[in-house]
């Protein structure tokens, strides 16, 4: 073991060389038996039982792998099917400098990578210079998107500078993010879909993590110390791998920004075959008839033919929001709601970090932004806002409407403070959305689970200079902040960027985000409020009424169905 001088020596080198600094010199084959660096053209080597994967180090000090396939791809026969483990051994020298496919979805500017149907690949991002026996810990993130969009090779999720931050202060981690099947492809739902293969994308990312427990050692990481992070849908699945575990131990932490609850509701796969839900809607777009033949007929729609059909089905629904996960029977990933396991105390007992923002709904309501709408004109528009973000509204009363109507009023400026526009509509469906979507499911999540293992929640506040004034401190604007870079705009951010990031890599590396940040328990429930010049600890008691109503056992079983 190494002495405590010398440790002492070593972290302090690491602090003066700052992010410049390799850890260690280059491995040749002789010191290690798979990493290899070849720092004059830029390419380095990872030997695993499937191949040699060459990545590429760069001018930052980063090796990146890209584009390993964690999965057979799923494909012909694996459409819709859980997701099968590559057992191939290979020799053979795999270029990895490259993304691969983005999963199939409509297009966008955002995605990294061409759209493809073989997608199930991952990425690996790591301090240069470092030897298999290094043992980082590794931070693997799990992308948002509303389980509907979104791919890991997306340049808003490039690890460069929180990688470069670790090696700062003497606490270097390894960053992977993975690619999981979204909408149609990864969440087809209906009691015609064997148990086995519901939520497939949700088994992709189990996949992900049990290839990264087999392998991430070859390339200097500590399969015991992963922590998962993700934002958005990405949260909600690492709540979801929290309640629906793996029988293999896969992570050690858990990192939620913006969770959806896991979900923002649990409808059965039997929700899905009902007349004008969407998997009615897509055998009948495709010709295939409901049935146990089903799921085969789907797999021979040609693949542009099928990804087309989504993609039209995702763009005429509100938001996007086509499929949901969904709750199965048993032997399926979901095979009972959430909110019931939680409940029961059923769920992983490890350290887990997460929170909101203060306008989360904003982004989520822009169609309902601007209408004019006044009166019982206004209050129709709201509820039928709330009720088309459900996958079946049938069973939402009167009574839990009426009280939203209440809980959310016209013309109050109190809602979306201090971000209120104006704009009644808006405020009240953007104020709503944030209650019933994301703080109350956080709250309810926290309330359960605290009691029995280490927790820590925030409340971030911060509106970054440059963004709309109009969508407050939205959804999702905090990852800027982490993943940079600032624009020059929002300068004035970098030394909270730089503490956010201390934070997380505390928390990473120690399994506590460090001095300042207290747990939230029982007893002292209390967020860390993150707003430059004033993060300190606040009471947990934004919106209490909406939030307990949300969180009833009469509003749950409403909206989760």
């Amino acid at each position: 073991m190494m002495g405590t001088h010398t440790a002492l020596l070593v972290k302090l080198s690491l602090l003066l060389c700052g992010v410049y600094c390799a850890l260690g010199a280059p491995q040749s084959p002789a010191s290690s038996a798979s990493t290899t660096s070849a720092a004059s053209s830029g390419r380095v080597n990872v030997k695993i039982k499937t191949g040699v994967f060459r990545g590429v180090t760069t001018a930052d000090s980063v090796d990146k792998f890209l584009g390993i396939p964690f999965a057979e791809q799923p494909v012909g026969s694996l459409r819709f099917k859980a997701p099968v483990a590559v057992t191939q051994a290979s020799n053979a020298v795999k270029d990895a400098s490259q993304f691969g496919n983005a999963c199939p979805q409509p297009s966008s500017t955002e995605l990294g990578a061409p759209i493809g149907e073989d997608c199930l690949h991952l990425n690996i991002f790591r301090p240069t210079g470092i030897s298999s026996n290094t043992k980082l810990p590794i931070l693997f993130w799990i992308h948002g998107g509303a389980f509907t969009t979104n791919s890991a090779s997306n340049p808003q999720f490039d690890p460069t500078e929180i990688i470069q931050r670790s090696v700062a202060i003497g606490k270097p981690i390894i960053f992977v993010s993975t690619n999981y099947r979204v909408n149609t492809f990864g969440f087809l739902a209906s009691a015609d879909v064997p148990a086995e293969d519901l939520n497939a994308g949700l088994q992709d990312q189990r996949m992900a993590l049990t290839f990264v427990q087999d392998n991430i050692a070859a390339f200097g990481g500590n399969p015991e110390k992963v922590t998962i992070w993700g934002q958005s849908a990405g949260a909600g699945s690492v709540e979801a791998h929290f309640v629906f575990p793996s029988e293999r131990k896969l992570f050690r932490a858990g990192i939620a920004d913006s969770s959806t609850g896991p979900f923002k509701n649990s409808p059965d796969v039997t929700t899905f075959d009902k007349p004008g839900k969407p998997f009615s809607r897509l055998l009948a777009a495709t010709g295939c008839s409901a049935g146990r033949n089903a799921v085969s007929c789907l797999q021979k729609v040609p693949f542009e033919t099928l990804m087309n059909i989504s993609n039209t089905m995702i763009d005429n629904t509100l938001n996007g929001q086509l499929w949901q996960p969904a709750v199965g029977p048993p032997g399926s990933f979901v095979p009972e709601r959430a909110s019931a396991r939680i409940e029961a105390g059923n769920f992983l007992r490890l350290p887990f970090l997460g929170g909101t923002n203060i306008n989360e709904g904003t982004t989520f309501s822009t169609t309902v932004k601007g209408l004019g709408l006044t009166g019982t004109a206004q209050t129709d528009a709201f509820i039928n806002f709330i009720g088309h973000l459900v996958i079946d509204n049938s069973t939402l009363s009167s009574d839990v409407m009426n009280q939203f109507i209440k809980f959310f009023p016209a013309n109050d400026p109190t809602l979306g403070a201090p971000f209120n526009t104006g704009d009644s509509l808006f405020d009240r469906a953007e104020a709503w959305y944030t209650d019933q979507m994301f703080l109350s499911p956080r709250r309810f999540w926290f309330q359960h689970a605290s009691a029995v293992m280490p927790m820590f929640a925030y409340y971030f506040g911060e509106f970054i200079p440059g963004n709309d004034i109009s969508l407050g401190v939205a959804h999702a604007s905090e990852l800027e902040l982490f993943f940079g870079p600032i624009p020059p705009a929002a300068a004035v951010e970098i030394p909270f960027a730089t503490q956010l990031r201390d934070f997380y890599i505390n928390f990473i590396t120690d399994l506590n985000p460090g001095p300042g940040w207290d747990a939230f328990t029982p007893a002292s429930q209390r967020v860390l409020q993150l707003i430059r010049d004033n993060i300190t600890m606040i009471p947990d008691e934004i919106d209490v009424q909406q939030v307990a109503f949300s969180n009833s056992a009469k509003v749950l079983n409403e909206f989760e169905k």
